[in-house]
């Protein structure tokens, strides 16, 4: 018979399959976020489905009540987007007179120092302000065209929805009659559920907390900055910097250093207490997701999908580890390295292979 492959060649040849995936999934960016969006927004109207349920109301009813309030909250956070992102542009030149502004007095407070011009000049072209805020432009609009093609995104809802509401069963029947894959694409679903179930509710209560912050201490467009902060909480350990930034820098352009910095010593009181104690216990030792596959998470989707890759990188991840790396036998040794219960995983599979 043939030979088989060896160990060098089947590397390339999966190196070279997941570059040709990863080229794919950069072209079809827009449509590969609109659906993955549609699944998260699906999971995390579960519990309402679920209530609805134990009304015993008919499913067609909880059909519609789940579209009704998943479409409402879609427009109403589109709209929001829409409007704050036009504040935002509106406000942009007189945030950039007041960074120069800022640069010219840091030039002066240097000079007094002794640092030459040459110096101070050199070290005012390498402070850019605007560049701090052009990631937040980038993803308000990221997110307004993923809402704004709203006719696909609602079609993957709805057929979404009518599969989990209508045909409630099916999955955990091929699991425990066809096919162990199913089985684990169950167990995958029912994860990642709680995760996005748990992640929304930290998200919105780190959100309200942030608004009322910024709003106390006066910064501009604290509505704004407190939902992108609730949204950010989804990317892992970057996000939490990430939502401070604007914040910080309008607080400083408008206020001066000691705002700034009660501003971001109240920011930060609030998230460390939340991303320290609370979201690990309810989130990482759930999904067995290690911190840094959590980062690189968070680092490597952006890459391939956008500024939206940063939100999704999690579940993404999770879903190949869970999926085609731990179900094919030939990777399967990769799937422990990326989960927190590598341990038992590694010992079972020496037991395997010892067999």
């Amino acid at each position: 018979g043939q030979p088989g492959l060896t160990p060098a060649l089947r590397i390339l040849l999966l190196t070279a399959g997941a570059v040709v995936t990863l080229w794919g999934m950069s072209t079809y960016a827009a449509y590969i976020n609109s659906a993955i969006l549609a699944v998260m927004i699906v999971l995390a109207c579960d519990p309402l489905v679920g209530w609805l349920r134990r009304r015993r109301l008919p499913n067609w009813v909880v059909l519609l009540c789940a579209l009704l309030v998943s479409v409402l909250a879609l427009v109403a956070f589109a709209g929001f987007l829409v409007y704050s992102a036009a504040q935002f542009a509106q406000a942009l030149p007189a945030y950039q007179q007041q960074a120069q502004a800022l640069v010219q007095n840091v030039q002066a407070w240097l000079q007094g120092f002794g640092l030459d011009a040459a110096g101070s000049d050199a070290v005012a072209a390498q402070t850019d302000t605007a560049t701090a805020l052009n990631w937040v432009e980038a993803l308000l609009k990221s997110l307004i065209g993923i809402l704004g093609s709203g006719v696909t995104l609602a079609m993957l809802m709805i057929f979404l929805f009518v599969d989990v509401v209508l045909f409630p069963g099916r999955l955990t029947w091929q699991a425990r009659h066809v096919s162990a894959y199913a089985g684990r694409l169950l167990d995958f679903t029912g994860g990642l559920r709680q995760y996005i179930v748990v992640m929304v509710i930290i998200g919105t209560f780190v959100g309200g907390l942030n608004t009322v912050l910024f709003f106390v201490t006066g910064v501009d467009l604290p509505l704004l900055w407190g939902v992108l902060s609730g949204l950010l909480n989804f990317i892992p350990f970057i996000g939490f910097w990430f939502g401070l930034i604007p914040p910080a820098v309008l607080a400083l352009l408008e206020f001066g250093p000691q705002r700034m910095l009660l501003m971001a010593a109240g920011y930060i009181l609030i998230n460390a207490t939340v991303q320290n104690l609370i979201q690990p216990r309810l989130v990482v030792v759930r999904l067995n997701l290690t911190p840094f596959m959590s980062l690189i998470s968070a680092t490597f989707w952006p890459l391939v999908l956008g500024p939206v890759g940063a939100i999704i990188g999690v579940p993404l991840t999770m879903a190949v580890q869970n999926l085609p790396l731990d179900v094919d036998p030939s990777t399967r040794w990769l799937a422990p390295m990326m989960s927190t219960a590598s341990g038992e995983k590694g010992e079972s599979l020496a037991e395997e292979g010892s067999a």
